[in-house]
């Protein structure tokens, strides 16, 4: 029975990572989203149907872009069909052509390697989503790993020992469900995760906010946020280099640049503590404090280098009671509703921040932050 339940488990495991591949790795159709890249550790694959070229989530490459954005699988738009991510929401509302140069497990330093290779676009405006979840933490990796000459210049030697992040929390919390499911191949997977939240499993922390169900991961995301930790310090100060290259490149070919910095789904609950019903509320405000810490450093870097940065946190906490979510789900990526809110931002505050940016630069010759 035990090397009957070790083998299911096993399979289950091959499972969950090919599923989760289908948000940032592979499709479904067994087409990889993702393939192996030396400098950029992963790129988009241009096979995939749903790819471009360039292995871009785009139905064609342009001969010009009139608006680049460049993210993860937040802008990807990794739990939703591709007319649903919010570039192309975004596109659909406003009219301005975009082109979707996102792709999962990315971080800071990849941003820069993609823009240079599509500076030959000739982009008008640019904007660069920031993930306060993970993009820090993938920097010092991209960063440390790549052989890229430009990524390389952002690492100081000195950080090779540096241990990484402990992403212990994570790994537990997959195998428990991984586990739970193959002792209980009859449960639904809201059902897996109800009884494991109930046992307290790290990780599982079962969330109700006004009409929304879901399961957090807090010591997951504060393990790659917390600023005590020397590789995630290491990966602020890769990012804010990161940062200044993209501003460079911004004056030196003539677009606009601005950062959005796209907030976790953990800590849009954690500004709404006294409104939710959580298990672990401890474990919550010690990600609150590092979270909001980081994105302080953030903005700061931002307005060190004259950048326009538009922190989506206090717009987002208003809706994460309103199913923009996966519901009875770990996944913490933005649904089709929650993609359509982002797009809005963007419309009604990104862009014509970015247009104000650009009619200074105009006119006297500077670029001024647009908080």
């Amino acid at each position: 029975m035990r090397a009957h339940v070790m083998t299911t488990i096993r399979q289950f495991e091959l499972l969950q990572g090919y599923l989760g591949k289908a948000a940032s790795g592979h499709s479904p159709l067994g087409i990889p989203r993702s393939v192996h890249d030396p400098a950029m550790l992963m790129r988009g694959n241009p096979e995939h149907p749903e790819h471009d070229a360039l292995g871009m989530r785009n139905r064609e490459v342009p001969d010009q872009a009139e608006l680049i954005v460049i993210g993860d699988s937040h802008v990807y738009g990794a739990t939703v069909r591709a007319d649903q991510c919010w570039p192309f929401r975004l596109q659909a509302e406003s009219g301005v052509p975009v082109y979707n140069a996102g792709v999962g497990g990315w971080g800071s330093v990849q941003y820069a390697l993609a823009l240079e290779e599509l500076l030959y676009l000739s982009p008008r405006r640019v904007i660069v989503g920031l993930h306060t979840g993970n993009d820090i933490a993938e920097a010092f990796q991209c960063a440390r790993a790549s052989t890229s000459p430009l990524a390389k210049s952002f690492w100081n030697p000195s950080w090779a020992g540096l241990p990484l992040a402990d992403l212990t929390a994570k790994k537990r919390a997959e195998r428990a469900v991984a586990r739970l499911m193959a002792e209980r191949p009859d449960l639904t997977q809201a059902e897996i995760l109800a009884e494991l939240g109930q046992r307290g499993e790290p990780d599982v922390n079962p969330c109700t906010i006004e009409a929304s169900r879901f399961y957090l991961s807090e010591h997951f995301r504060h393990a790659v946020q917390d600023l005590s930790h020397p590789a995630i310090a290491a990966g602020l100060m890769i990012t804010r280099k990161v940062l200044g290259h993209l501003r460079d490149l911004s004056l030196n070919y003539g677009f606009t640049l601005g950062v959005m910095l796209i907030p976790t789904r953990e800590y849009l609950v954690a500004t709404r503590l006294d409104e939710a019903e959580v298990r672990d509320r401890h474990s919550l405000e010690r990600l609150a404090v590092a979270e909001a810490t980081l994105l302080s450093e953030l903005r700061s870097a931002c307005a060190d280098l004259d950048l326009p940065c538009f922190d989506l946190s206090g717009y987002l906490r208003h809706f994460v009671g309103g199913r923009i979510y996966s519901q009875d789900s770990r996944s913490a990526h933005p649904n089709a509703k929650g993609c359509e809110l982002i797009a809005r931002f963007v419309r009604d505050r990104v862009l014509p921040g970015l247009d104000v940016t650009q009619q200074m630069r105009a006119a006297v010759g500077g670029v001024y932050p647009m908080y």
